[in-house]
């Protein structure tokens, strides 16, 4: 007797449920009649296993089905018809995962950091063998197929030589091979079917007719040499996609790759678990990485019983290849994956996913953006000070405006300075450019995900600050307080044009430091229609502002520091030119001085997206 197909040595049979797994067995049989299985453990013969009968031999030919195997081994299989035996020695039940995708898959840290081998953690090779499974897992050479080198399939023993001397090879197979078997208890097997540099046009399903010669045909063998069905995919892949036209494809590919192999192995709900392209370093990688990295954080919404992981906070061993001292955290990241969405185990909680980012109130939190994350159990952590996010204005140049982030639970509150204006358009990521510093995870360790740049900022039709004055030197104060006093007239006091900085700061303290009394300013304001305005001030001494000689705000308790919007009022302006007088206490030289700018507040977001809409313009 031989078997042909349905089983070989050091197999990992995939376990249904509860029900453990079984095998279709087919060989040549020189005998006829009934075929026996007696399947063994260390112990013994497994329950029920003891002759069991499982088949029939006839015509030159056997066919048995093992069914039911309960999880565990090493097995032993004896398959009897007659006076004949075929034997095999060991076998597993457990967990089979497809590793697919590119380099970073594939594994390519130092050898130096390589997992420790164990007996229960198995692999299929890409020579389409199966053996325990250690680091290098990949030796394209060992395939049969051209896609992976030629279809020049090297020796058995330079394979052997190799996996001996390789400086590299390294991936997250053995460690999360091992990080499953403890969770679970049951032999876990891994099919190796990646390959370095390659992108998705390469795995297009489309071209599986061509068999070993594309890349989606050689893993569809691989999975029908098995003979068996997989607990879920491992998948890492998209450094190849970040340039050009793939970019703007790479959901629609990922999609249809998903699909594809769910509709080859006839499961329809295969868990898919796919890490986050995380950083690169020097001209490698294309414009469109963080293009890549978003898109590949919202497939999980866009595709059932897909997970995606992060991979941003991970050390590397060159330029782009994740370390083999890093490859124990991606591991475990895809092992809590797998948990839930295989083992359906609902304590493992799914990664981190950007939840809301709340636009920023400058009355009562100026200068701070907070971004708030779904799934962080334990809270947000970071080694040393947390690092990666970036605000990004809309010609993706990065604005250097965040100096602190402090971490509240699920809230990371990013700091910036307050009396700074944000340009229009500004956005906000994590992980921005091939080269961020990301150090932000949850207390299990699994990182925040690359995102953005997105917009937060809530659509308005802010107007310049107000930045050219007719202004006084510092004046002694009248007899009325600020309070009483009727609208000044700046000119009666030697008023002078004056002009600020773009930053819309009205700055006199080199003028009005160790002065008391009153300072008064004037300006124009043309409205080429009715419209309501919004006045957004911010003082920091006793304020008051007149439009037209009329008081139309004031505020004696203004204090330092001085801040961009902390204060607003609204009014309907009649369209011609108004007349705008401020008067501020000095406060005893301790002022220093205002901002005032306005915004529209009777427009639709369409027309302040379009921008085509009458603004007030300024003179003096």
């Amino acid at each position: 007797m031989k078997i042909q197909q349905g089983l070989t040595e050091g197999q990992v049979l995939q376990r249904i449920g509860s029900r453990g797994a079984s095998a279709r067995l087919d060989g040549i049989s020189a005998e006829t009649g009934p075929v026996f299985a007696t399947v063994t453990a260390a112990a013994g013969a497994l329950k029920g296993w003891k002759e069991r009968r499982v088949g029939t031999a006839a015509r030159g030919k056997f066919f048995a089905t093992l069914a039911n195997i309960p999880a565990g081994g090493p097995y032993r299989l004896a398959l009897r018809c007659g006076k004949t035996e075929v034997r095999v020695k060991a076998f597993f039940v457990g967990d089979v995962w497809l590793m697919a995708g590119q380099s970073n898959m594939e594994g390519c840290g130092n050898m130096t950091g390589a997992a420790k081998p164990h007996p229960l953690v198995r692999v299929f090779s890409m020579r389409r063998e199966w053996r325990r499974a250690e680091d290098p897992l990949h030796l394209l050479g060992e395939s049969p197929d051209a896609c992976h080198g030629g279809g020049q399939s090297m020796s058995a023993e330079r394979a052997e030589v190799l996996r001996r001397t390789a400086k590299k090879g390294v991936g997250a197979g053995v460690f999360f091979g091992r990080e499953m078997l403890a969770r679970s208890g049951v032999p876990q097997g891994l099919i190796a079917t990646a390959h370095g540099g390659t992108s998705m046009s390469q795995w297009d399903p489309a071209l599986k007719n061509k068999g070993g010669d594309s890349l989606y045909g050689s893993m569809l063998l691989s999975l029908r040499a098995t003979g068996q069905p997989i607990a879920g995919v491992l998948w890492y892949q998209g450094e190849s996609d970040t340039d050009g036209p793939p970019v703007d494809v790479y959901t629609e590919k990922m999609r249809a790759l998903v699909a594809a192999v769910r509709r080859d192995l006839k499961q329809p709900a295969l868990p898919w678990i796919m890490a986050q392209i995380g950083t690169v370093f020097g001209r490698w990688g294309g414009s469109g990485w963080n293009r890549v990295q978003e898109q590949q954080r919202l497939l999980a919404a866009k595709i059932k019983h897909l997970e995606v992981i992060s991979s941003m906070d991970l050390a590397l061993d060159d330029n782009i290849h994740i370390s083999a001292t890093a490859f124990p955290a991606l591991a475990e990241r895809f092992a809590r994956a797998a948990d839930r969405l295989v083992y359906g185990n609902h304590r493992e909680a799914p990664m981190p996913r950007l939840k809301k980012i709340l636009p920023i109130d400058p009355r009562n939190a100026p200068g701070q953006i907070n971004v708030v994350f779904d799934h962080v159990p334990g809270g947000l952590r970071s080694s040393g000070a947390p690092r990666g996010f970036a605000l990004v204005e809309a010609d993706g140049q990065e604005v250097p405006m965040i100096f602190k982030t402090t971490l509240h639970g699920d809230t990371a509150r990013l700091h910036f300075q307050a009396n700074i204006i944000l340009p229009a358009g500004t956005r906000l990521a994590y992980g921005h450019g091939r080269m961020p510093v990301c150090t932000i995870t949850d207390a299990r360790g699994c990182a925040l995900p690359a995102f953005g740049p997105q917009a937060f900022i809530k659509p308005n039709a802010f107007l310049p600050f107000v930045t050219k004055w007719r202004v006084t030197p510092p004046v002694a104060a009248p007899a009325a307080s600020l309070a009483d006093l009727t609208c000044p007239d700046p000119e009666a006091h030697g008023a002078e044009m004056r002009t600020y900085g773009l930053d819309g700061f009205v700055n006199e303290h080199p003028r009005w430091e160790k002065h008391s009394g009153h300072a008064y300013f004037s300006a124009k304001l043309s409205v080429p229609e009715a419209m309501e305005l919004e006045f957004l001030l911010g003082y920091d001494g006793p304020f008051r502002l007149w439009i037209d000689g009329e008081p139309f705000y004031t505020d004696l308790d203004g204090i330092n520091p001085c801040l961009a919007d902390e204060f607003s009022k609204t009014a309907t302006i009649a369209a011609g030119e108004h007349t705008l007088t401020v008067a501020m206490d000095l406060n005893g030289g301790a002022a220093w001085g205002f901002f005032l700018r306005l915004c529209r507040r009777d427009l639709s977001a369409k027309e302040i997206k379009r921008g085509e809409f009458s603004q007030p313009t300024y003179s003096v």
